[in-house]
């Protein structure tokens, strides 16, 4: 028996239906499990009290069935922190030793009370990538954010040497224990008062790493004879991707090294008080969470 043959307009008909029937199916899978927001902040200061990721997702009640909330460092294929529901969350690897457990998000939802990430003093080995996984049977979705551990190094001073060559001057900036690594500068005071770059001399950066963190050394030679008697040095250092900036001042006095100590004590006095408050600022953040 041969079947009359279907109209196109019916065959357009069916296809339609059953691409729409596949696309709202599809649409309910993928929204079964949706990430909102990831909170991690992009900078923190080495030794800070803690510092609290979060994960905000949705879950729909219904398809809520094997929930797990993972959160990942790096490139590790094993989660850092694992929240399957129904048990307590567990922690393994580098973060352990760091990681509160059983902190509850500031949520009311049920599905999401242990979601977040609880650091305990953080250093700059927690330097890295962050990842969120939540899933279900049915859907899972994750997002990435990077967090870096700073730390503003130590006894950050200026100082002066002769060179070799009797008449040249070397003008050097150095800094130990900083993470990460430094953008540092040296800039002298021009006669008419302005700050301008040194460009007619090359300057030499030298670092090298200990324990994880950087002492680094700039320095720039100039003739003494081109220097009047008294000359302002600075010294900038900025470490990228994070707030922290300083800036250290030096005055050259041919066969005087009284003004570099006095600097170093004012710049200690400026750094002790800098940190003091980018703490209290944190933990601020931290409670207002």
């Amino acid at each position: 028996m041969v079947r009359p043959p279907v109209s196109s307009t019916k065959l357009l008909l069916g296809l339609y239906s059953l691409f729409y029937s596949c696309t709202i199916a599809l649409d309910a899978v993928v929204d079964s499990v949706t990430i909102m927001d990831q909170r991690v902040p992009s900078a923190v200061l080495n030794g800070t009290e803690c510092v609290v990721l979060d994960c905000v997702y949705k879950v729909k009640p219904e398809e809520a069935e094997g929930l797990v909330v993972a959160w990942y460092f790096n490139n590790s294929p094993s989660p850092a922190y694992q929240w399957i529901q129904g048990q307590p969350p567990r922690t393994i690897g580098p973060l352990k030793k760091h990681i509160r457990l059983g902190f509850a998000a500031p949520t009311d939802d049920a599905l999401a009370k242990y979601r977040a990430l609880y650091i305990i003093r953080p250093t700059i080995e927690l330097t890295g990538n962050y990842k969120c996984v939540v899933s279900t049977y049915n859907d899972e979705d994750f997002m990435i954010k990077k967090m870096i551990v700073y730390a503003p190094g130590q006894h950050l001073h200026m100082k002066r040497t002769k060179a070799n060559d009797q008449d040249m001057v070397n003008i050097s900036c150095m800094i130990s224990r900083v993470f990460p690594m430094p953008k540092m500068q040296l800039y002298k005071l021009e006669t008419n008062g302005t700050q301008n770059r040194n460009t007619s001399l090359p300057i030499e950066i030298l670092d090298y790493q200990n324990d994880g963190a950087f002492n680094v050394t700039v320095s720039t030679l100039f003739s003494e004879s081109e220097l009047p008697s008294r000359t302002t040095f600075f010294c900038e250092l900025i470490i990228p991707s994070t707030p922290y900036s300083i800036t250290k001042r030096f005055v050259y006095n041919p066969g005087n090294t009284e003004s570099l100590s006095a600097e170093n004590a004012a710049w200690s006095r400026k750094l002790s008080q800098t940190l003091k408050f980018t703490t209290i600022v944190w933990l601020f953040i931290v409670i207002s969470h």
